[in-house]
């Protein structure tokens, strides 16, 4: 309960007024329920603060406990709105107490420090007829728009908010549910059996999952009498890789250059003539693929020697999907 004010709180109100609904329905008795509001709560807070505010409210609840049975109940409903439960009572008996209670405020003022305050009530009143099956959040309601429509007209008053009746709830035969067992393996089968049509290569994804876990550096494949270098290639080299990687979209990881010396005279066209054979053999079109990795390789003649240089690339795993779905299937023994 509430110290300041001595009453039920919200929460609390509110769960014996749904235990006295209930009981009234098992005993067929009759119940009456009253929202009160302090017609004049919210100039006394404004002017005179929160303190002098809860003064008011916690002696308008002193005054309306003295004035009902030990076994009615009063709680806070709201800053300003009181909710009382009275078992027993029919909606002529519960009009008569509004009444009792609205002149117990009314008729005498409250002392709030050195501060006197003339109080009145609006009462919406509602009776819970025996023969009808009630529900609390529409009670609740239909006594908020009866209070409010009171409130309006200038307060100080006693209504009724009318019997509220809850239809009879109907019976639906349950629905039959598939279990989750079925559902889920059938939508993942449905999907899987889609991407057939849509995405043939992601339908392949999970025979590369090690590829594309795995983008670590390949050693790339060199010519036996090459030998490395500090020499680096020149911007027309670098700039024709730079061009194939933009447009193949592969990411760059390292460079690596060697040298082959070429003896002057004859047998130097003899080297660069060996050497362009084993890059067509290698590196057919300047490229050579292993996985994921791509390695761009090229050429150039320098004085006294060959510079041979090596892009190592890898392929980001979207492409690299894409890109292996076409001979992905070919891999499948079935699918020969």
């Amino acid at each position: 309960m509430l110290r300041s004010t001595a009453i039920w709180n919200r929460d609390s109100i509110l769960e014996l007024l749904s235990r006295e609904l209930a009981r009234s329905i098992k005993e067929n008795s009759h119940l009456c329920v009253m929202l009160v509001g302090i017609d004049q709560f919210r100039d006394i807070y404004r002017e005179h603060g929160q303190s002098q505010g809860e003064t008011v409210v916690g002696e308008v609840a002193r005054r309306l406990t003295t004035s009902m049975r030990p076994y009615d109940h009063v709680g806070r409903y709201s800053n300003e709105q009181l909710l009382i439960v009275t078992p027993g009572h029919t909606l002529s008996e519960g009009m008569l107490l509004g009444e009792k209670l609205k002149d117990a405020i009314g008729d005498t003022a409250i002392v709030a420090g050195s501060s006197k305050f003339r109080v009145t009530l609006t009462i919406s009143v509602a009776g819970l007829d025996e023969s009808r099956f009630q529900d609390d959040e529409d009670l609740l309601r239909t006594l908020e728009r009866a209070l409010y429509r009171s409130s309006l007209n200038g307060g100080n008053k006693v209504v009724p908010a009318g019997e509220v009746m809850l239809p009879k709830a109907r019976i639906r035969p349950a629905r039959r549910r598939l279990p989750l067992a079925i559902v889920i393996p059938a939508v993942l089968g449905a999907v899987f059996i889609s991407l057939f049509f849509i995405a043939p290569a992601w339908t392949c994804a999970p025979l590369r999952l090690g590829d594309l876990l795995n983008a670590g550096e390949l050693p790339p494949p060199l010519p036996s009498d090459c030998f490395p270098s500090a020499d680096h290639p020149s911007d027309a080299v670098l700039q024709m890789f730079d061009s194939q990687r933009e447009s193949d979209g592969l990411v760059l990881q390292r460079t690596i250059t060697c040298t082959i010396r070429v003896p002057s005279g004859a047998p130097g066209r003899l080297v660069r003539t060996r050497q362009q054979q084993w890059m067509d053999d290698v590196y057919s079109g300047g490229s050579f693929q292993m996985r994921r990795h791509v390695l761009l390789a090229t050429t150039e003649d320098a004085p006294g020697k060959i510079l041979f240089t090596v892009e190592i690339c890898v392929m980001p795993w979207w492409k690299y999907v894409n890109h292996a779905g076409d001979t992905c299937w070919s891999e499948l023994a079935f699918w020969r």
